[in-house]
């Protein structure tokens, strides 16, 4: 999303040498600018399903979700070298080349590439708008459209797909807000009652009695709708 003023905002790739990424440390190296931003990304969410044979005689055999894929993210990017644009993507004073071109795909391949330092890929911030995701390079391929006389390229389509990637530490901390080990504030939406919240949480919907005098409940049936319910940690 632009700013009040109208500035145009460009998408950055920002280079990180530790998985923590942006989070708690420095950028490994400068960012990658887009000289034109996209027209569209693509976001993609891949569901693990069962794979239990089908029993003999049975018509199917129910879809079952055992986990969910990291999300992926698709990119493309187009690269202007022909002269129409400058290096920064507007019309202007230093025009773009078939060197220029080629200076901005090695950047490219600078900042999600091989970092000799920690011999492996970087991790990477992806930001532009409300997109603001830590990732890695899976893969990505230039498209060369238009050439110079002797044969150098001067326009590229680049497209590339991140998959998204998140610190060890971060992940458990994420887990553990679903913890019943830990104390929960829980919003209470219409319909709910003390039973079905509890088991959520603790799948064990016995507890709900103990939940109720944690809250000063006089009923377990009824709820005010917009509360707040507490859940204690299991001891």
């Amino acid at each position: 999303m632009a700013p009040v003023d109208g500035t145009l905002v460009k998408l950055m790739i920002v280079p990180y040498d530790t998985s923590k990424a942006f989070a708690d440390s420095q950028p490994s190296g400068p960012p990658f600018v887009a000289q034109i931003n996209p027209a569209e990304y693509t976001d993609a969410v891949q569901l693990q399903m069962n794979s239990d044979e089908t029993p003999q005689g049975a018509d199917g055999n129910e879809a079952k979700v055992k986990g969910i894929e990291p999300r992926s993210f698709t990119l493309e990017l187009k690269e202007e070298g022909s002269g129409a644009l400058d290096v920064d993507g507007r019309h202007g004073s230093t025009p773009s080349s078939a060197q220029s071109l080629q200076d901005r795909l090695n950047a490219f391949r600078e900042t999600v590439g091989f970092s000799g330092e920690v011999h492996r890929q970087r991790f990477l911030h992806l930001v532009w708008g409300t997109l603001s995701v830590s990732c890695a390079l899976e893969s990505y391929s230039v498209n060369y459209k238009l050439f110079d006389p002797q044969g150098n390229p001067l326009r590229a389509d680049l497209s590339a797909t991140f998959i998204e990637h998140k610190d060890p530490e971060v992940q458990e901390k994420e887990k553990n807000l679903a913890s019943p080990d830990i104390t929960h504030g829980r919003l209470v939406h219409e319909g709910d009652t003390l039973p079905n919240v509890v088991y959520g949480i603790y799948r064990d919907p016995g507890r709900y009695l103990d939940v109720a005098r944690a809250n000063g409940l006089n009923t377990v049936r009824q709820l005010d709708s917009g509360s707040e319910l507490i859940l204690p940690p299991v001891r």
